[in-house]
């Protein structure tokens, strides 16, 4: 067996970066207020509903005047005490998420290395381990309202997506992160808000039997539909009153929650340095990226009634065309040594988007910014993830057959490099790839920019071509497009945020890393859509000058 691959820092973090500050603080106690506010409501409601319907159907069997009113007035408050009761009941287990639970026998160095990076956390070691196919990896809880009163057992997912893309340092603070959230004393309350919040949260949304027997009453004939009708409406009611007072909650565990992240990334950063994370954020993009590209293969193959035998290998495969088809050699890769400086940044203020499991996070220039805060060095061990499971190949291959089985298509196995090369052919033979382009015609319909090919080809044919042929396609194309792509983005999201309800989710908005007031959504949408002209103008004259210079030669 291979022996711990499980290092401990090398640089000792001050004592005070991972100390919960006065912000932090305050917030988390108008978190614990909302909190006490939500259940002090909901329990008083739901007290008041069962109290009225006990004393009417003692009055309706006691003889008093109006009895069949009475009755059904207990009835319905009765109904309605038992739904707000039986919304209290949920119990989530683990078994519910579609993936693989192992053990410290199957995989002892995974289980080291798991238990020693929790006690240098300082927290509680993972009840369950559980292996998935994303590109993910989270702690979740058994979930039930008995967990508002006892310390929910903590399980951990890790997907063999983030496996396959980190070295063994992003690994660890990946989940250092994810242990940070409950390492100090200082976070239990937080614990026990999240907790919380998780069940009122299921409690407002919940749909089950009890809706489906309303909906049913309602249809049938009208001398009983009407009863069906009044529930649901008061029913509703009911839901629209806690969703209300449940907002009260959001909005402070929303302004808690940013808080938290920051905190467990500062842990990370105490157990990994400063670097390591951060370039996990990295590559993260590039790994989501290359993991949907192989389930598009996987989808296109399983039309054909054939799968892949390791989707992995071309999760792989993606992130190494897309260096060469980009001709930038830092796709998906850890940055350079160099590069791992306290002046020196990977993201800026225009980074909106967060990797996907971490889509509920503060922005990627945001969580480097405070985790360079106080630069931390530490060695990186750059060693692939994957060295601390046994039988890799195995994993592999078993958990791509169990995700290739959710599609219930009898399927022909197609094997690792056969796959790879079907999926280039597919989606990287074609001549308009090559680096030479600097990506000008990667998943960019550039005609949409014009309204007829006359717009194309107009103006006088006075072009230099052999100048104009050996500059066609200057360096700076790729980021040109890029910072295009990046724009578009910045403006869809902010027109989501502008144009949905007002929730507890859209009341904090970050923008460029400050935060905003949506009223400012406007005026900063103008200024968005004065730089995307900007840019778009300058790939639309790129276009045209590409399609002028072929027509004037082929002329």
């Amino acid at each position: 067996m291979k022996e711990s691959l499980y290092t401990a820092r090398e640089v000792e973090a001050p004592e005070h970066l991972t100390r919960p500050g006065k912000q932090f603080k305050v917030k988390l106690l108008l978190a614990i207020g909302g909190l006490l506010l939500f259940v002090i409501l909901y329990t008083t409601l739901m007290v008041w509903f069962g109290k009225l319907s006990w004393d009417l159907f003692e009055a309706t069997f006691n003889g008093a005047k109006g009895g069949v009113v009475k009755f059904i007035t207990a009835v319905c408050l009765a109904f309605l005490c038992f739904f707000m009761l039986k919304s209290l009941y949920i119990i989530k287990k683990p078994t519910d998420r579609n993936a693989k639970e192992i053990t410290p026998d199957e995989q002892p160095l995974l289980f080291d290395f798991l238990h020693r990076l929790a006690e240098e956390a300082q927290a509680p070691k993972p009840h369950k381990v559980y292996l998935s196919h994303y590109v993910n990896a989270c702690v979740f809880y058994d979930l039930s309202i008995f967990n508002l009163f006892f310390p929910s057992r903590k399980n951990l997912e890790i997907g063999l997506g983030l496996i396959n893309i980190l070295n063994i340092s992003e690994f660890k603070s990946v989940l250092a992160h994810e242990f940070g959230h409950f390492a100090q004393r200082s976070m239990l309350l937080g614990r026990y808000v999240y907790v919380a919040q998780q069940i009122a949260a299921r409690v407002v949304a919940k749909r089950d039997a009890l809706d489906t027997f309303l909906a049913g009453l309602s249809r049938i004939d009208i001398r009983i539909a009407w009863v069906g009708w009044l529930l649901s409406i008061l029913v509703w009611g009911i839901r629209s009153l806690i969703e209300t007072l449940f907002s009260v909650v959001a909005i402070a565990e929303r302004a808690l929650s940013r808080e938290m992240e920051f905190h467990a990334d500062l842990v990370a950063v105490s157990l990994t340095g400063s670097d390591a994370l951060v370039n996990a954020l990295h590559k993260l993009q590039a790994g989501e990226a290359g993991y949907q590209a192989a389930l598009d293969f996987t989808n296109q193959l399983i039309s054909e009634a054939k799968a892949p035998e390791d989707i992995y290998a071309l999760q792989t495969n993606y992130i190494k065309k897309m260096k060469w088809i980009l001709n930038d050699d830092t796709f998906g890769e850890s940055p350079k040594e160099e590069m791992c400086r306290p002046d020196l940044r990977l993201f800026n203020s225009n980074d909106l988007t967060p990797p996907k499991m971490w889509a509920t996070h503060p922005n990627d220039f945001d969580r480097e910014e405070n985790m360079k805060l106080v630069y931390v060095k530490s060695k990186i061990n750059e060693q692939s993830a994957w060295e601390l499971f046994q039988d890799t190949g195995k994993l592999r291959l078993e958990l791509t057959a169990q995700l290739v089985a959710t599609a219930e298509v009898k399927t022909e196995i197609v094997p690792g490099q056969d796959a790879i090369d079907l999926m280039n052919r597919k989606f990287y033979g074609q001549y308009f790839l090559d680096p030479k382009y600097r990506g000008a015609f990667l998943n960019r319909p550039t005609f949409l920019n014009f309204q007829s090919v006359d717009e194309i080809i107009e103006g006088p044919s006075d072009l230099n071509y052999r100048d104009t042929c050996l500059s066609t396609y200057p360096e700076d194309l790729s980021d040109i497009i890029k910072s295009h792509d990046a724009i578009l983005v910045e403006i869809q999201t902010l027109k989501n945020i502008q144009n949905e309800s007002l929730t507890a989710e859209e009341r904090i908005v970050f923008h460029r890393g400050a935060q905003i007031k949506r009223k400012q959504i406007p005026r900063i949408l103008t200024e968005l859509s004065v730089e995307e002209d900007e840019i778009r103008n300058r790939l639309r004259n790129h276009d045209k000058l590409c399609r002028k210079l072929n027509y004037d030669l082929a002329t």
